[in-house]
């Protein structure tokens, strides 16, 4: 088992970059997803959930135990930065030497098949790689190590297309066989919804809202009809987002339908569609923005 639970978290860096008391239980053998604006402090997160930074105030625990100055917490949690960098001299071979002997439940076997997929060679210097096939492998080895908690900072985001579809098939394949608790921050939230039973949404440091995948899917919709005709139909509907273009009027609305709900709509025309949830997030950005100005302007 390996339950994180994240107890007032705050960690304040002068270019206000920052985590300001967040509070969040991460439960075992779950997927989670961290979505935010480059500002938001989701890698200070990272960096705080595996003791690569101390936090200011508060405590993370790890089944009920503190993470900090804990030396067996180590092989229990996984992180590869995007900022990891290794001598000229070292071959994947070496990287993956180094993780055998920190992660005792590492796969060296299924580390070679994945690198072997993306046509990488045990005898390749890590330095000779693309960027793209430099973060291929740090995802093969966070996979690879079957820690009990594995986090990712937006992992193969320099891979091309193909092959960011197929680590995320390889894992979530190894997920189903092998569960754990699984961290990610991505920008390519839509591209991997599948994975996900709930995605956090951070903003300026603070955790704004979370949502499991099905309040994602279920509370929020897109209505899309004729501006006059979808305007008339809204009333006291508590619409988050909207876009008009050549007559034709979208709104994003936070609320389950109810069947005949639907059919009211569908009688008049009106297309009712899933949002994306990077949408999602930035209409509830928007809102939070608004918010803010005319508090402001208030005081």
């Amino acid at each position: 088992m390996s339950v994180l639970l994240c107890e007032n978290i705050t960690k304040i860096y002068p270019n206000n970059t920052s985590i300001k008391n967040f509070n969040f239980n991460f439960l075992d053998k779950k997927i989670y997803g961290i979505l935010g604006r480059s500002d938001s402090g989701k890698d200070i997160l990272l960096d705080l959930i595996t003791t690569n930074t101390k936090p200011d105030e508060g405590t993370i625990w790890v089944d009920g135990e503190n993470l900090y100055n804990n030396k067996k917490m180590a092989s229990r949690v996984c992180y590869i930065s995007k900022r990891t960098t290794f001598s000229d001299s070292y071959t994947i071979e070496m990287i993956c030497n180094s993780m055998n002997k920190k992660y005792p439940k590492w796969d060296n076997y299924y580390a070679y098949t994945l690198l072997r997929h993306f046509q990488i060679k045990m005898s390749d210097l890590y330095s000779n790689l693309s960027r793209g096939k430099q973060m291929m492998v740090l995802g093969i080895c966070t996979l690879s190590s079957r820690a009990n908690i594995t986090l990712y900072d937006d992992p193969v985001s320099e891979a091309d297309i193909k092959d960011r579809y197929d680590f995320y098939k390889f894992l979530y394949e190894h997920y189903t066989r092998y569960p754990r608790t699984i961290i990610i921050s991505t920008d390519f939230i839509d591209e991997i919804s599948y994975l996900f039973n709930k995605v956090l949404f951070l903003d300026k440091g603070k955790l704004i809202d979370y949502f499991t995948k099905t309040e994602l899917s279920n509370n929020f919709r897109y209505l899309s009809g004729k501006t006059e005709v979808l305007k008339s139909l809204i009333n006291g509907v508590k619409v988050i987002g909207v876009e008009e273009r050549e007559g034709i009027l979208t709104v994003c609305i936070r609320k389950k339908l109810t069947k005949d709900e639907k059919r009211k709509f569908q009688k008049y025309l009106i297309e009712i569609s899933e949002v994306p949830i990077q949408k999602i997030f930035i209409y509830l950005i928007n809102l939070r923005e608004l918010r803010n100005k005319k508090y402001e302007l208030i005081n």
